[in-house]
């Protein structure tokens, strides 16, 4: 029976995905796979280990324990990065499995993304994602099956070059110059090059064709529950199921008789990268996080704290039970920072939620080292 363990960030994203992920992945790596079910190329999974601090975009946050990847069609990829961080971690042999319809951002993609967020103030990573998805849901489309075939992929980019097209003409010519701007140096060669020299790094499959391959799916989520399509608070969402509806589709559809346990993830105190409301007003005053990996940008905003609020992990917490089918599943919670705030109380905390979990894990730092066992 395949083991699956669901990473789901109950908060605005920036809770310890990552560190949770590499956790999972270091206790039977020659039998683990991450899977990518939800995001893609935008997401930033930071992972510390004695040699290596690294911030996983393109490739699953177990990569460091030579576990490979599985993107999900719900996903996007970039080829330029891939080409990037692959070559970077060379010395780990990353190693990608990629549904053929997972989705392709292109320059065209990410210029149109940043020139409207300039204008809208939403709150971005300002790498196109959300623009990959909206170009997919008005059938303009580029997958990762198509990357194997060079002229095809000439003629995707020239598809999605008059689409925008279109659509930056209806916009504001403040937008119109941003989006010019940002396609001043970009080189259509360099792109199509990027998607051929991939190849070593990735093999098409679906996940079904992998089931006996593997006895541990980890399913690493993207971002948080709060910023959920259909649970977020609009306009500041991400155009992205980030409950573990898509990862439950995929093992009841691909994986079956699999065993489920869910990794709940939250810091002790609440986060926000970017535009958007808190339901918390009240200060936290942090030591030991002069390592955080979450920095103010152009697109994204400031990175801001609060302390957490119960009520709203619960609000979470219900929505992704939602997902769930009436499933028996076993629910562990992740509580990640502790040493940066050294009088929060995890009893306390378990004490306001709705659920009894089955164990609870508290990080004291960014390694493995660092991760305990509380209940």
């Amino acid at each position: 029976m395949p083991k699956c363990s669901i990473v789901i960030d109950l908060g605005f994203g920036d809770a310890g995905k990552g560190a949770t992920t590499h956790f999972l992945a270091s206790q039977q790596p020659e039998e683990s796979l991450v899977v990518r079910f939800s995001g893609g190329h935008q997401v930033g999974h930071t992972v510390t280990t004695r040699e290596l601090e690294h911030t996983f975009s393109n490739f699953g946050s177990g990569t460091v324990q030579g576990v490979p990847t599985y993107y999900s069609a719900h996903t996007t990829l970039f080829p330029p990065a891939i080409l990037q961080e692959g070559n970077y971690l060379k010395a780990y042999q990353p190693k990608l499995y990629v549904h053929p319809l997972a989705k392709i951002t292109t320059i065209y993609d990410i210029a149109y993304n940043r020139a409207v967020e300039k204008q809208q103030g939403h709150g971005s990573c300002g790498l196109g994602f959300g623009a990959t998805i909206a170009r997919d849901r008005d059938e303009v489309y580029f997958y990762a099956n198509d990357l194997q075939f060079p002229w095809v992929i000439q003629q995707r980019l020239q598809s999605i070059q008059n689409f925008y097209q279109s659509k930056i003409a209806q916009q504001p010519q403040a937008v119109q110059e941003y989006y010019t701007d940002e396609l001043q140096h970009y080189d259509e060669a360099y792109f199509i090059e990027s998607c051929l020299n991939i190849k070593s790094f990735y093999e098409i499959s679906q996940l079904a064709q992998l089931a006996d391959t593997y006895q541990h799916f980890i399913f690493e989520g993207s971002q948080g529950i709060l910023l959920d399509t259909q649970h977020g608070f609009h306009p500041h969402t991400t155009w992205s199921a980030t409950t573990s509806k898509n990862a439950i589709e995929l093992i009841l559809t691909e994986l079956s008789d699999a065993q489920i346990t869910m990794y709940y993830v939250t810091r002790c105190y609440q986060t926000r990268h970017g535009n958007g409301p808190m339901s918390s007003k009240t200060p936290v005053t942090l030591i030991n996080n002069a390592h955080e990996a979450n920095v103010t940008n152009e697109f994204q905003g400031e990175f801001r704290t609060r302390a957490l609020d119960p009520d709203l992990l619960n609000y979470a917490l219900s929505c992704d039970a939602i997902h769930q089918q009436d499933l028996s599943l076993t629910k562990n919670l992740v509580v990640t920072c502790l040493d940066q705030l050294p009088d929060f109380s995890v009893e306390q905390l378990l004490e306001q939620l709705s659920i009894s979990f089955t164990k609870v894990y508290g990080s004291f730092g960014p390694r493995l080292e660092h991760i305990k066992i509380l209940k």
